[in-house]
């Protein structure tokens, strides 16, 4: 089996028109880094112009496959063929030249039996409330050591391919990918790990819009909070 560093590393991405200026930015950085990117287009009438021409990409419509928005991004598992790191972004990050190679190397570390990134939660108890008992490390902060945490923002995760496949066409619930992906992958025993890095590794363009995932869980969290507490139960299971 090949090297997980020396496999071919993909990016796949969705994302909305409100946020194409944002959009445009991440592509190039991450185009830069990858051999080919998935771009799954939420709400688009038409492609963004600037994708005109350019190679290395694949376009989809995400309400192709039903309504399953940012969950799209996980459709390009069955595009693959062959093993690759697939290394997944959001629209609305700065991430750095050096991203891609950074998550690489921690899966190559772990043998590609895990799921790493830069921004992750530990569940707090009393595990009545997932927005508010946790600890999160943001990912524009600081980590001195990677770490072991429950959950990992899939907007800043890297896995390998064929170590942890998903379907999200299978999920039962969809805008709840972190918690989706935890549970993927604690049904394998694979640790989700947050990497060290130095403060502002990635930084935001701009949070807590209006129409983000995480304004919606501040409203209400009851969903993802019995979720939460079904994948503390695998632990258990596990031990």
């Amino acid at each position: 089996m090949s090297a997980i560093r020396d496999l071919p590393r993909v990016a796949t991405i969705a994302t909305m028109p409100s946020r194409l200026e944002t959009f445009q930015e991440v592509f190039h950085a991450l185009r830069a880094q990858v051999d080919h990117v998935f771009i799954y287009l939420d709400g688009y009438a038409e492609p963004p112009a600037f994708l005109a021409g350019i190679d290395r990409i694949t376009v989809r419509r995400a309400e192709q496959v039903g309504n399953i928005h940012s969950s799209s991004r996980f459709l390009c598992l069955g595009e693959l063929n062959t093993p690759a790191v697939v290394v997944c972004a959001d629209d609305d990050i700065m991430y750095p030249g050096n991203y891609a190679a950074v998550l690489a190397d921690v899966l190559h570390a772990m043998d590609g039996k895990a799921l790493v990134g830069v921004h992750g939660r530990i569940y707090l108890p009393p595990h009545a409330s997932y927005v508010h008992d946790a600890l999160c490390y943001h990912f524009a902060d600081k980590l001195d050591r990677t770490i072991h945490v429950h959950e990992i923002g899939c907007g800043t995760c890297a896995f390998v391919s064929d170590r942890l496949t998903v379907d999200p066409l299978k999920w039962d619930v969809h805008g709840m990918d972190d918690l989706n992906m935890a549970i993927e992958a604690q049904g394998r025993g694979f640790p989700r790990v947050a990497v060290a890095r130095p403060e502002g590794w990635l930084r935001p363009y701009t949070e807590s819009q209006d129409d983000s995932l995480w304004s919606k869980k501040v409203k209400n969290d009851s969903e993802q909070s019995w979720r939460m507490r079904a994948l503390l139960a695998r632990y258990a299971r596990q031990d």
